[in-house]
């Protein structure tokens, strides 16, 4: 997006912008003339805003930190530019940690397991069953993100441990609660000030599918950042018992939950898989993340049984 139309839009709210920095497909941050920071971004339809508008006031009766949309001159939280819907939210103050801190210090992990936890039992809570998609994760790995993948990846070796896979990771998906999550719960939105929660953005894409989903995201995000270099491997698995350690703190897991993850994170990691299909470079990696934390599952469970006892 050009600098003239940033500035069309954030008229509506009265901002004059001085500057802008990208931060993703959908997110732009943007810098007033007072040196004020905001965040722009482009919504989906106005059925998915007025259900993410539901969710983030209940979060807010709730004392969940997070972003709101502001009202712009009008009196509306959204405008229409070029037939696209766009918002500002105020910018939240901190920082997030990078993956390689996330694995070198032992209280983050924690922070973020604390994090996800108030989260998952703030939004289990809410009633908009009707207003958000219900998606079933055995039919997203093996009615979709298979199909996807073997048109690319003729591995004998990959279709086996699926075929090996089916039934459990069916009754796990079928044994598991299911409530409103997140759906995007990677470090980079999680955001912390002086040790303390500032707040958790990006709500787009919430959906209702299992309560563990936002936990093993996590898990799997911290592991792609650092995954090219071995030595960092082996600190990922104690990272992910710490982060169960902080979950467990504040939302306990029962037992089966607890021998799930294993199983949930596998699951995450073959639907970036196949949404990666059309990038080799990038399918390589999530494909032999996808074996490693396969063929480490000893290692993964024992961390974790361990980090409940």
């Amino acid at each position: 997006m050009e600098l003239l139309d940033i500035r069309n839009i954030s008229l509506n709210w009265e901002i004059n912008v001085k500057d802008f920095k990208a931060l993703s497909e959908r997110a732009i941050l943007i810098i007033s003339s007072f040196d004020q920071k905001f965040i722009l971004k482009k919504k989906g339809s106005l059925e998915q805003f007025e259900s993410e508008l539901k969710l983030l006031k209940h979060l807010e009766n709730n004392k969940f930190p997070t972003q709101f949309p502001l009202y712009n001159k009008f009196g509306d939280l959204i405008v229409n530019y070029q037939n696209a819907n766009y918002c500002i939210y105020n910018y939240i103050n901190g920082e997030t940690f990078s993956a390689t801190e996330t694995l070198q210090n032992s209280m983050i992990p924690k922070l973020l397991g604390e994090t996800i936890a108030t989260l998952n039992k703030a939004m289990v809570s809410i009633n908009l069953a009707n207003e958000f998609q219900q998606k079933d994760l055995y039919h997203m790995v093996y009615g979709y993100a298979i199909n996807e993948i073997v048109k690319v990846d003729c591995s004998k070796k990959l279709l086996k441990v699926y075929q090996q896979l089916e039934d459990d990771i069916k009754k796990v998906v079928e044994s598991l609660q299911k409530q409103l999550i997140h759906r995007d719960s990677h470090i980079h939105n999680i955001v912390f000030k002086d040790g303390s929660l500032s707040g958790v953005i990006d709500f787009d894409i919430a959906e209702i599918n299992v309560n563990l989903f936002d936990l093993c995201y996590c898990s799997t995000s911290v592991l792609s950042e650092v995954f090219s270099k071995e030595s960092l491997r082996g600190n990922w698995i104690k990272f992910v018992g710490d982060l169960v350690i902080g979950y467990n703190l504040y939302n306990p897991l029962s037992f089966s939950e607890i021998k799930s993850i294993w199983y949930v994170m596998l699951c995450i990691q073959t639907i970036f898989m196949s949404y990666f299909v059309n990038n080799k470079e990038i399918y390589e990696i999530n494909k032999e993340m996808f074996l490693w934390i396969y063929k480490n599952r000893k290692n993964i469970e024992n961390t974790i049984l361990m980090s409940v006892r």
